[in-house]
């Protein structure tokens, strides 16, 4: 709360400060709407590494006891990227920005070990779905290079609010059908003070209309999880567990490997054959390409 405090602070500062000056009908042509939206690649650190670790994991022990492997458990990478954002231009090379952004990645993939096919048969499948807000404040610098079109630079702090939901499955079969599942279905949320840039291309269709395309990259790290999962499986147990998620490397006595896995907890687990344990960092930053228009007001 007190990160998104500090945000809303700074833009009413910076609104008041340029409202105080002029009439509010001469100030109300300053400003222009922007609408966009694109494409965004996403990179998830932790996250990442637990899924990679897991598929290791699959593949080792898949040899250990002779068994085949078909697919792999895939992370979110790229998805929809949305902004709007209220544009203030205070000359003719300098302007402020105040955006609302959504961003969402969601995949689905599943990863199979199978002995001498109907005998044996262990399928995991991996359902994440991933959505960030960012409420940003930006400058802005624009330079002319034609008569109808500029570059621009521009480069703030936002407040990024994210959102997990997330399913995982396992099912093991034989020869006689299925014979146990276990299911996960979660939903975590944190908060978090990042940065964000962009470079974009400007062409000026009409006074009013302006067409716009920019490349942009962000940095959010999250940290600090609430999450809340319910777990059932095929002898009708079910829980529901909260806390936090921390990252642990964790020893395979089959493999004789350390592999990286995430926990659901709240307080730092503490058993053997654990290394480099901490709270776990999923970092959502990564870049975005988008096409948007712009739409002067007063002209």
């Amino acid at each position: 709360m007190k990160k998104k405090i500090v945000l809303v602070s700074l833009v009413f500062l910076c609104f008041s400060t340029f409202t105080t000056s002029g009439n509010a009908q001469e100030f109300l042509k300053k400003f222009s709407f922007k609408l966009s939206g694109g494409m965004g690649n996403t990179k998830t650190a932790d996250l990442k590494d637990f899924i990679d670790g897991l598929n290791s994991k699959l593949v080792d022990l898949g040899s250990f006891f002779g068994m085949s492997q078909e697919g792999e458990l895939k992370d979110v990478d790229w998805g929809l990227d949305l902004e709007g954002e209220i544009i203030l231009n205070l000359s003719e090379s300098f302007g402020v920005g105040f955006s609302l952004g959504y961003m969402k990645r969601t995949e689905t993939s599943e990863a199979r070990l199978s002995l001498l096919a109907p005998l044996a048969r262990l399928s995991i499948t991996w359902e994440p779905e991933y959505r960030i807000i960012p409420f940003c404040l930006n400058g802005y610098y624009f330079y002319p290079v034609a008569s109808k079109m500029n570059i621009f630079l521009k480069a703030g702090v936002g407040y990024y609010a994210a959102k997990i939901n997330f399913r995982t499955r396992q099912d093991e079969g034989g020869i006689f059908g299925q014979t146990g599942w276990n299911q996960s279905d979660g939903e975590g949320k944190d908060s978090t003070i990042g940065f964000q840039g962009a470079l974009g291309f400007e062409y000026e269709v009409t006074d009013s209309v302006i067409l716009v395309f920019e490349g942009s990259g962000r940095y959010a790290n999250f940290n600090d999880w609430d999450v809340e999962n319910y777990y059932s499986d095929s002898t009708a147990f079910s829980s529901v567990e909260k806390g936090t998620f921390w990252y642990t490397e964790e020893y395979e006595n089959l493999s004789g490997r350390y592999y990286p896995t995430l926990r659901l907890l709240e307080q730092r687990p503490q058993e053997e054959g654990l290394r480099e344990v901490r709270k776990a960092e999923f970092g959502f930053s990564g870049f975005s390409f988008k096409l948007g228009i712009r739409i002067r007001f007063g002209k």
